[in-house]
């Protein structure tokens, strides 16, 4: 009926398998992202989870008539940071799962 013995070698294999991931969590956590735009003018710190680090603005870029381009420049860097904080933490949960970072009709799993 079961074969206990590969079950157990199984519990062994996710347990490991949570290990890794959870390494690679903390991994992610100390990552630093850094995205630039604008010459500059806007930069951006995530680590790889995509949380925020910092963020640093030209003081040039203060000012009402630059309103326009500041929001233009802190759009672009935010999409910049989440897309490759998304291909940093897929990177990293391939390696810690061994499980591929996209999976036909599955999406991505990370």
């Amino acid at each position: 009926m079961f074969n206990f013995g590969n079950l157990g070698e199984m519990m062994k294999q996710l347990k490991s398998m949570q290990e890794n991931m959870e390494r690679a969590k903390e991994e992610l956590r100390n990552e630093k992202i850094v995205v630039e735009v604008g010459g500059g003018m806007v930069k951006l710190i995530t680590n790889g989870m995509g949380e925020v680090i910092d963020l640093e603005i030209d003081k040039t870029m203060l000012s009402e008539e630059n309103y326009e381009v500041l929001k233009e420049l802190l759009i672009s860097a935010i999409n910049e940071a989440n897309s490759r904080s998304k291909e940093v933490l897929a990177e990293k949960m391939a390696k810690a799962t061994g499980l591929p970072t996209n999976i036909p009709g599955m999406g991505n799993l990370f």
